[in-house]
């Protein structure tokens, strides 16, 4: 798991539109975050002192009182209460040795996988970590921080968590990113098998006339996608050596989803 904690008091003598900034940030990150990210506070959003004797809170009231009275209360109850928190990230790590990973999210001089300030940074840390961690046993867990809007059906996710940590899972992968790559760029129109070959160099192509023609070669293509369009025959696959990925693009909705992870079917 990635362990967030809210740091208060990282925003001394910080312009206050850019405080502004980034707990807007921080309540994106909030409503996006998975079953694997936690985020913690200890209450000093209300207490720090400034030198103008404010709290974090009232300072903040002054400029932008509908965020402070609405939005930052809605934010809080979101995360978890814990003791006082400081930037002593190994201290963090002692205390909660069981994350992937520990970050503070405040205003800091320079940003690194530990300190976040922006929502972008925050997208950008939690795929790293996710990169840096996922392996077969563990992908189900983990898949959600690196991928966005593919769709992995049951049967296609049992068969990806079997691969380990070999290079045939890093080859899987490297194709479900590029698969979800695309994906995000799908906002209209038709399913563009060119641009997967072309700009994502990904071996992907259409099963043969012959193979659609033959009734038992048709029937193993033919998989569970979800409840909501039932059954599809998948005919897309994408090729990794004797690995092979087939896919079923659903125009009406513009969701990728993978169907079967295997050894290459019956021709």
């Amino acid at each position: 798991m990635i362990n967030y904690f809210f740091f208060p008091d990282s925003y001394r003598e910080i312009e206050i539109d850019l405080i502004k900034n980034s707990i807007e940030d921080l309540n994106k990150a909030l409503l996006k975050k998975s079953k694997n990210e936690f985020f913690y506070e200890d209450y000093s959003f209300y207490t720090v002192g400034h030198s103008d004797g404010l709290s974090l809170c009232a300072k903040l009231a002054q400029s932008h009182p509908y965020l402070t009275n609405r939005v930052v209360p809605s934010m809080l109850k979101k995360m978890r209460h814990t003791p006082t928190i400081n930037d002593d990230i190994t201290q963090l790590a002692t205390d909660y040795s069981e994350a992937w990973s520990n970050s503070l999210w405040g205003w800091f001089a320079s940003e690194d996988r530990h300190h976040i300030r922006s929502y972008n940074f925050f997208c950008s840390n939690r795929k790293s970590i996710a990169k840096g961690i996922i392996n077969g046993m563990n992908f189900d867990d983990v898949s959600s921080l690196l991928i966005e809007n593919v769709r992995i059906t049951e049967k296609a996710m049992d068969q990806i968590c079997r691969l380990g940590g070999g290079d045939n899972f890093k080859r899987v992968l490297d194709a479900i990113c590029s698969l979800d790559s695309y994906n995000n760029s799908w906002s209209s129109g038709r399913f563009y098998l060119r641009a997967l070959q072309q700009e994502y160099k990904l071996d992907i192509s259409d099963e043969s006339d012959t193979v659609k023609n033959k009734r038992q070669l048709k029937q193993q293509r033919y998989f569970n996608i979800s409840d909501k369009i039932g059954s599809q025959y998948c005919f897309l696959h994408v090729k990794m050596g004797s690995t092979r990925m087939h896919i079923f693009p659903d125009e009406d909705e513009r969701v990728i989803y993978i169907a079967y992870v295997g050894p290459h079917l019956d021709l």
